[in-house]
């Protein structure tokens, strides 16, 4: 069959051969082994006839074809498999392209699959939510602020009109007198506006170590107030802020005071020691807590600023602390107020760590607490 040897390294032999019609018609594989025997060493070989297909490009083809088969398989496989993973974030797109400045009540889709892409659904919806409420306080705001430039500026106007139509009729010293109040009106608004403009700005002023009641009596000698203001202030009471602004929540507690007190207002400067489960629930803003509330047994500075007038009602003790908002009846007493006020002292005491809430006063009235960290308490 073949002459071939093992060689010898190897015991063993394969071979093909054609040709020989001896061994087979077409051609035949042949494997020899060496072999010990009785007789001695001797090779031993085997023939069979080689396949039809062994011989020829159809195996390698037809391999070639079920490979090729099976990749086109695992590939459709993978391609629907992410597609549908991918479906819900296509959803997700189309619903933040359908979204558009004018409607944002709109939400993107949320499947419900519980995996990351559910996730990152409610992720948007809740950033989506934050942004509507963002909008639209940011209206309210514009509007109130809006109505609010409006009402001087149109007593302004109509002075002046008059005062230009009947030059003989109107009392030029009044007509003065009226447009420079409604023009302090209007720069009181827009100093408000300014105010909290960079409030929400977060921009950090520097900070330095004040005498808060040294602050306290500084400003209150500057200002024209309408009634006596009594000061009581410990010596020595010490926080960490910016001048500028302690000074003009003071001012803004004080003018407050002074607007609806009958008779006096009171003002207390004091280093106290507080708990957070001794301030009632219904003083506190929710804000004012996350900020830092005077609490655990921190070590603070407590300004008291108390008038003898109407008082605030329960229920509308947070409220006045909304921007642009007055209170009816007996604390509304003038126009002077651009109700900004207070809400710019609470976010004054908010960004030093501190809370501001409103009391009864005890003998009647109200007290507006400010309480911020004493120095060294951070």
């Amino acid at each position: 069959m073949t002459t071939r040897r093992p060689e010898s390294s190897d015991t063993r032999v394969d071979v093909r051969i054609c040709g020989d019609r001896d061994v087979a018609r077409g051609c035949a594989v042949v494997v020899g082994y060496d072999v010990v025997t009785t007789y001695g060493e001797a090779t031993v070989y085997a023939a069979v006839p080689e396949p039809w297909f062994a011989g020829s490009l159809v195996a390698e083809a037809a391999l070639g074809l079920l490979c090729a088969g099976v990749l086109g398989l695992v590939a459709a496989g993978v391609w629907r498999a992410v597609g549908r993973a991918l479906r819900p974030v296509r959803r997700i797109e189309q619903g933040l392209a359908d979204i558009t400045a004018s409607d944002l009540s709109r939400r993107v889709p949320e499947p419900d699959t519980g995996d990351e892409i559910a996730g990152l659904a409610a992720t948007v919806n809740a950033t989506l939510d934050r942004l509507e409420a963002a909008v639209a306080q940011q209206r309210r705001f514009t509007s109130d602020a809006s109505h609010e430039l409006r009402t001087p500026l149109t007593g302004l106007r109509t002075r002046l009109e008059l005062a230009l139509d009947d030059p003989g009729g109107t009392d030029p010293e009044r007509t003065m007198r009226d447009a420079l109040r409604d023009a302090d009106r209007l720069h009181q608004i827009v100093d408000d506006l300014l105010a909290l403009a960079r409030l929400d700005a977060g921009v950090e002023p520097a900070r330095t170590v004040l005498d808060l009641g040294e602050l306290v009596r500084a400003e209150q000698r500057r200002r024209d107030a309408r009634l006596p203001v009594t000061i009581d202030a410990e010596p020595g009471v010490l926080v960490v802020g910016n001048r500028l602004q302690l000074a003009r929540a003071l001012v803004n507690l004080l003018a407050n005071a002074d607007r609806h007190a009958e008779s006096q207002v009171a003002v207390t400067v004091r280093a106290d020691t507080v708990r957070a489960d001794t301030v009632r629930a219904d003083t506190v803003q929710a804000d004012t807590v996350r900020a830092g509330e005077a609490g655990n047994g921190r070590a603070v500075v407590t300004v008291t600023v108390a008038d003898d007038g109407p008082g605030v009602p329960r229920g509308e003790r947070e409220r006045i602390f909304d921007r642009f908002t007055r209170l009816d009846a007996a604390r509304s007493r003038d126009a002077g107020g651009s109700g900004l006020g207070l809400p710019i002292a609470r976010e004054i005491a908010v960004r030093h760590g501190g809370t501001l809430t409103v009391e009864d006063a005890p003998g009647g009235g109200a007290a507006f607490v400010l309480s911020l960290p004493l120095a060294g308490q951070g």
